[in-house]
């Protein structure tokens, strides 16, 4: 995961890496990013590079040479070998490794390699939003629990940790928030709770020492109140990154509202409601560590939050939280796991029940999800289903306050996305330029200067560097004052692409110099 957040690529592009092995052929910018990664190593890093190098070259010219003698008859004379057509392989360009002049050579072809992918132009059965497996591989269980809409998902498997065995509120009440580190979350995190379980919180509470003064009573001016709050620092979220307030989120769910959770309700609806707001702040305290990288804590966060839903029988709601946690694993290399909390998160009364601009949320998280599993044809399904969504989305809907960002600028920012990921560079092109075009940018500059970020890598690798240079320079301009850890995983693969030969272009050393100045703050 270092290597990958020191070349400033994703930690699944760097595990792809290593699974094939010899087999990869990376693409010519990411070969330029591996040469300037070599270039900058110090001697002896270098020195270690070349002799891997070697001892793996002769293994495998070793292994070809036995397969070869075993594959090959001994009485087959070489005359008789039917004539074969040269192959004509690209010359190393000077500096460059042949394999990478070889990808220069295939992306230099005609355009008609970058196949144009247009969202309306695409009518896909709905049965295709189900991602592909392997021939015989089984599926998630994702069984609808109930009338009451709680969440679903994949089924536990043998030895799975049970989250659902941890009542969120002695969660909540031990204070022990974990820090640092990149979880794997849990296969039974998506499922609904067995109802042994959700007995079993209702004794643990009964088991709780009632605190000095006994449980406070809480009225709707106290749920209103953490309404509020939770609105206030989402919206400080968006404008200065997850690092400026998360560990007041944090401090905020984890004593004042935790004390409301454990208090006396004149009614289930008004405690219905308490849960709900308090799913709410959770998710956000999760979001926020998931933008400063502290991923332990956004997935311990992200699941209270799930219960909470649960609990306070708001499907909608655990719908936008396993979309944030199918988000976070997606970036932490796992797009199966991703694939599974998308696909619940748009199961069942959580999609169903939910608000027309929330639907067009959970479906661009699918989309995301699919598209890097590598279905095509459901990711542009799922885009295609939250543009209709977002078109009947109205300011005359009663939509809860969390989804106030979401917009055209992050339809096609997302859409965006997912060409990109498809291989559709022109058309992820277009769709970041719309995305930077209406973006309401004092009001969510660090989603503009991802936008940007991503804008800028496309550009470049399309060969637009100059392009590319100015984009990023207005990038870093959007991340002046923002805390977060995705800016600066921008930040530093504009480092590495801006140190390579391909993108050296003027004005490419004062972005260098930007860059560093940001880094270092």
């Amino acid at each position: 995961m270092g290597f990958a957040e020191y070349l400033g690529v994703g930690t699944r592009t760097v595990s792809k890496w290593e699974a094939r092995g010899a087999d990869i052929e990376p693409m010519p910018e990411l070969q330029a990013v591996l040469d300037t990664a070599l270039a900058r190593a110090d001697r002896a890093s270098a020195e270690r590079f070349r002799l891997l190098i070697q001892a793996g070259t002769a293994a495998r010219a070793a292994a070809g040479r036995r397969r070869g003698s075993a594959e090959k008859p001994a009485s087959a004379p070489v005359a008789s070998a039917a004539p074969m057509s040269p192959v004509v392989r690209p010359a190393p360009m000077p500096g460059r490794s042949v394999r990478a002049a070889r990808a220069a050579a295939v992306s230099a072809e005609p355009a008609a390699r970058v196949a144009r992918t247009s969202v309306r132009d695409r009518t896909v059965p709905p049965s295709r939003l189900r991602a592909r497996r392997p021939p015989g591989q089984p599926g998630p269980d994702l069984q609808a629990v109930g009338g009451s809409g709680g969440p679903v998902g994949p089924a536990p498997q043998p030895g799975a940790t049970p989250d659902w065995s941890t009542d969120p509120l002695l969660q909540l009440q031990a204070r022990t928030v974990p820090e640092g580190g990149a979880p794997t979350v849990s296969p039974t995190l998506a499922c609904a709770p067995p109802e042994a379980l959700a007995d079993a919180w209702v004794r643990a509470r009964a088991h709780t020492p009632e605190p000095p003064g006994g449980h406070p009573a809480v009225g709707r001016s106290d749920v209103e109140a953490v309404q509020e709050t939770v609105s206030f620092f989402s919206r400080v979220d968006h404008r200065r990154g997850g690092g400026h307030a998360r560990t007041a989120v944090l401090q905020y769910l984890t004593s004042d509202v935790s004390g409301f959770l454990h208090g006396r309700f004149t009614d289930d609806a008004l405690r219905r409601q308490m849960f709900a707001v308090a799913g709410e702040l959770a998710c956000l305290a999760g979001w926020m560590s998931y933008d400063d990288a502290e991923h332990a804590t956004a997935q311990w966060a992200g699941s209270i939050a799930v219960k909470l839903a649960a609990e306070a029988g708001d499907a909608p709601l655990t719908g936008f939280a396993l979309r944030a946690m199918s988000r976070q694993v997606l970036d932490l290399g796992q797009p199966d796991r991703s694939r599974d909390l998308a696909a619940a998160a748009v199961s069942g009364a959580r999609y169903q029940l939910a608000t027309p601009r929330e639907r067009a949320l959970l479906s661009m998280g699918q989309a995301r999800a699919l598209a890097v599993a590598g279905d095509r044809q459901a990711a542009m399904v799922a885009l295609k289903q939250a543009e209709s969504e977002l078109a009947a989305a109205s300011s005359a809907d009663a939509e809860p306050d969390r989804v106030f960002f979401v917009s055209e600028a992050s339809l096609a920012h997302q859409s965006g996305c997912v060409l990109r990921d498809l291989g559709d560079l022109r058309g992820a092109l277009e769709a970041f330029e719309r995305s930077v075009q209406n973006r309401q940018r004092s009001k969510f500059p660090r989603a503009h200067a991802i936008t940007l970020g991503d804008l800028g890598d496309v550009q470049a690798r399309l060969g637009r560097h100059d392009d590319a240079v100015a984009t990023w320079s207005q990038a870093l301009d959007a991340m002046s004052g923002v805390r977060s850890a995705r800016t600066r995983a921008i930040a530093r693969r504009i480092r590495v692409m801006t140190a390579s030969k391909p993108v050296r272009v003027a004005g490419s050393e004062e972005l260098a110099a930007r860059v560093e100045h940001y880094l270092a703050g």
